[in-house]
């Protein structure tokens, strides 16, 4: 596979989508590149995906970049590690981690193989550090792994003794979701999280099997998508599953599943088969509208030039954009609801330096007291009038108090000053939205209405931050820092 070559047209405006805010308020698709997209990076700036039998890697600014290697499954949130399957140096099929410093890495597995299979990849966490897939045992059995840098290949707890397969790995890394065989061979849906035995999300005291997979993890943990019985599923604790229904067919093969659910819960993405064995549809699934393809909203919405999508592999925390393919040829999908975001202001490096170098990781603030940046970002509708936005910040300093504020300007021309161990990024008219204590995973987020908060109205360009305290630990000792900025611009 050799670089993809690219319209001009379709650069320009591929760098609006991923430098910034879009400019439009329709639905948009935006071809890209060749091949099936699997994954992206936290701020869909890096996709990973496989062409012509080799993975790759895609910026707006190299293009689509040959990685080796047979195939890439999952980026990291930076981009900065890719996730695949690659042989050996003895030839063997094997899971694999891509890095520009070191290019593939083999996984290994656990001793067993299958004819030349000695490991598959299939899912990974933000930072990289945490992979699964599915190991072999012997070469009728195979288990599903938990792989970090420091343990290695492990292969993950299993209440009976047949096979199983992670599939998925949530953003922190804490959980792994795929299926573990029953008894009689039933696939059911499992999430490991630790624990002695997994959890079988979808029993009931009616269904003790719980028949399914699980397939992915809502960025903040909430929800999971899967497959269950030939059809989507979105689950969370609280609410348990939903079906996410079918699309018309009388086919006796029809099946789809579920692939990526935003962190309100109310955008599932996946795949359809309406006929057996190539007619197969990417889909998109809300509450109000039940299961729908995703070329049919697209056109609705306003879009243009929409191929026949086959399928939808990742979403975005807000439920606006979605990276999909049609088995030749893969881009964006922007549904243009619920005002545009981007993030600007990172202490990484890029812009301003940090106080006393203490810069953080890419598009994060500069580094605290953890050793690394904390993140905002945005997830939710961004509308003026029924706003659902919640701000949220990772990689605080535990247990402190932060508050989140609101600004009319992006200072210093959204490079930012320096401000204690950070960067201040938003200014002008400042509105105190929130004072939050972080958890004990250094996580915060707001709890009441951002629009209303702020007083925003349509078309109302904002800025956001998180100022928090770093009393013990702070590098440059202020004893308190900054997230990055996030930018809203305020849909009806």
């Amino acid at each position: 596979m050799s670089p993809h070559a690219y319209r001009s047209q379709f650069l320009a405006l591929a760098l609006s989508l991923f430098s910034g805010p879009a400019l439009f308020a329709q639905a948009s698709w935006t071809p890209l590149g060749s091949g099936d997209a699997t994954d992206w990076s936290a701020d869909t700036s890096l996709v990973c995906g496989s062409d012509s039998g080799s993975a790759f890697l895609w910026t707006a600014s190299t293009g689509q970049v040959s990685l080796g290697g047979d195939d890439a499954v999952a980026v990291s949130s930076t981009g900065s590690v890719v996730l695949g399957n690659i042989q050996d140096a003895a030839g063997s099929d094997v899971a694999g981690l891509w890095s520009a410093s070191s290019g593939w890495t083999s996984l290994g597995g656990v001793g067993g193989s299958s004819g030349n299979t000695i490991s598959t990849a299939n899912g990974m966490s933000g930072d990289g550090n945490v992979a699964t897939g599915l190991a072999w045992i012997n070469a009728g059995t195979a288990g599903a792994y938990r792989w970090t840098p420091t343990t290695g290949m492990v292969l993950l707890p299993q209440a009976g003794g047949g096979s199983s397969r992670g599939n998925a790995v949530s953003e922190d890394g804490s959980h792994v979701g795929g299926w573990e065989e029953s008894g009689s061979g039933t696939r059911r849906a499992a999430v490991w999280d630790g624990s002695p035995t997994p959890s079988f999300i979808l029993t009931t005291p009616t269904d003790s099997v719980g028949a399914g997979e699980v397939w992915g993890f809502s960025d903040n943990n909430q929800y999971v998508a899967g497959y269950r019985q030939g059809q989507g599923f979105v689950w969370d604790a609280a609410g348990g599953m939903t079906m996410t229904g079918t699309l018309p067919s009388t086919d006796m093969f029809r099946t789809g599943s579920a692939r990526a659910v935003s962190n309100d819960g109310q955008v599932v993405v996946g795949w359809y088969r309406v006929v057996f064995p190539f007619d197969v549809r990417a889909t998109i699934w809300t509450p109000g509208t039940g299961l729908q393809e995703l070329k049919n909203v697209l056109i609705a919405g306003g879009a243009t030039g929409v191929p026949n999508l086959r399928m939808a592999a990742a979403i975005t925390a807000d439920g606006s954009q979605i990276l999909a393919h049609d088995g030749s040829t893969w881009g964006i999908a922007d549904l243009g609801t619920g005002g545009t975001t981007g993030s600007f202001c990172a202490g990484d490096g890029t812009g301003t330096v940090c106080p006393c170098g203490n810069n953080g990781g890419s598009g994060a603030g500069c580094a605290n007291g953890t050793g690394a940046g904390a993140t905002l970002s945005r997830t939710g509708t961004a509308s003026a009038s029924a706003s659902s936005v919640v701000l949220q910040a990772t990689g605080l300093v535990p247990n402190q108090p932060g508050l989140y504020f609101q600004g009319v300007n992006a200072i210093n021309g959204g490079s930012g000053n320096t401000f204690g161990d950070g960067l201040r990024c938003a200014g002008g008219s400042v509105v105190r939205l929130q004072v939050r204590i972080s958890d004990s995973s250094g996580s915060s987020n707001t709890t009441l209405d951002i629009a209303t908060k702020g007083g925003v109205s349509t078309g109302d360009v904002r800025r956001y931050q998180l100022w928090y305290r770093d009393p013990a630990t702070s590098p440059c000792g202020a004893g308190y820092n900054l997230t990055n900025g996030v930018e809203i611009t305020w849909d009806a």
